[in-house]
């Protein structure tokens, strides 16, 4: 899906002025971390660590787990390829709509073609040597699976293996799985993006936790020298200093309920989300000529959602950024819907 991703600023040059195409907030100063790699840019001139040990470390401490149960990867997307490779034996079930690449990666690497499901309650049906992927919180719903009903899912199923991708975690007041339920767990893969912490799309750091074993079998498939001496730096400086880092998730969330709230009040439907992100559906027209739009008129980008699986046409999608930016989408989303 290399073409049909959110987030083509690329495509518009300085015609953007507010990015609500992305789930990443926007708006982390990261003045510190440039001065930081700039003077880290010799490292260029030499090789990474074939594999990212010192960053896996780090990540371990942070997270009270044994070193063994993490795998750094370049970005949250290389962890999906890796997973749908060494798990290709494995029969694939999807929670649907969600992120393409789990279902590009499990064709690539020659899956039987993945199943859709709507719930990961569905695991109970599954015979073994099975998989089920689900991005919790979900891309694009927002929707987070009860913690608990996740918990009770996963041990019900011994024999699938769970491949949870959490890249939004901080962007939700739901509880979601811990590093230590992930670890301690036969069945398990948990995947975390940096990239979404942080905000830094353009670095490319992600990282699964999972059980001692089944990291040393995904291990395997890695490339040396994956992850890029100034990634790796970053992510020892960003773990550092996470403090600088700080979400206000409860803002967001409200702000979410906000937005959702003046966007009915125009027509256009919205799903409930339990995160930062909001998937609407328009009543007309498609969210191509709405993106088109909003583009040309406002500087405002949002996510064209038709490409997702079992999405339609009028099916777009934002993340809530700053009160006065959304309340910019909203006038502009006003004036659409007179025309």
């Amino acid at each position: 899906m290399i073409q049909g991703h959110g987030d083509d600023l690329y495509r518009y040059g300085n015609r953007v002025e507010i990015n609500f195409s992305t789930n990443i907030f926007n708006h982390f100063d990261h003045s510190p971390l440039f001065d930081f790699l700039a003077r880290k840019l010799h490292l260029i001139t030499s090789y990474p660590e074939p594999e990212p040990t010192t960053l896996e470390q780090a990540i371990a401490r942070q997270n009270g787990v044994s070193p063994d149960s993490i795998m750094v990867t370049n970005g949250a997307t290389e962890a999906i390829y890796l997973m749908a490779q060494c798990f290709a034996d494995r029969v694939s079930f999807i929670v649907q709509p969600t992120f393409a690449e789990y279902a590009d990666a499990c064709r690539m690497h020659g899956n039987t073609p993945p199943t859709d499901i709507t719930t990961p309650t569905a695991a109970d049906t599954f015979g073994s040597n099975t998989a089920l992927w689900l991005c919790n919180p979900n891309n694009p719903t927002g929707n987070v699976v009860p913690h608990n009903e996740l918990l009770d899912t996963i041990a019900r199923n011994p024999h699938t293996l769970f491949i949870i991708d959490q890249s939004y975690a901080r962007y939700t007041l739901k509880p979601t799985l811990t590093p230590s339920e992930a670890a301690e767990a036969d069945n398990v893969l948990l995947l975390n993006s940096m990239t979404k912490d942080y905000g830094i799309p353009g670095l490319r750091l992600g990282y699964v936790t999972a059980s001692e074993k089944l990291i040393a079998m995904l291990r395997r498939y890695r490339m040396p020298w994956a992850v890029n001496s100034l990634a790796i730096s970053a992510g020892l400086f960003l773990i550092n200093h996470r403090s600088l880092y700080t979400i206000n998730t409860e803002a967001l969330c409200q702000e979410c309920v906000r937005v959702s709230t003046l966007i009915q009040k125009l027509g256009i439907a919205t799903c409930p989300s339990d995160s930062n992100m909001l998937l609407c559906r328009l009543p007309e027209h498609t969210a191509a000529e709405l993106k088109e739009f909003l583009v040309d008129h406002y500087g405002i980008l949002i996510r064209d959602a038709s490409n997702f699986h079992t999405l339609s046409p009028q099916h777009f999608r934002i993340a809530v950024q700053t009160t006065a930016e959304n309340d910019t989408l909203i006038k502009a989303l006003t004036e659409w819907t007179k025309q």
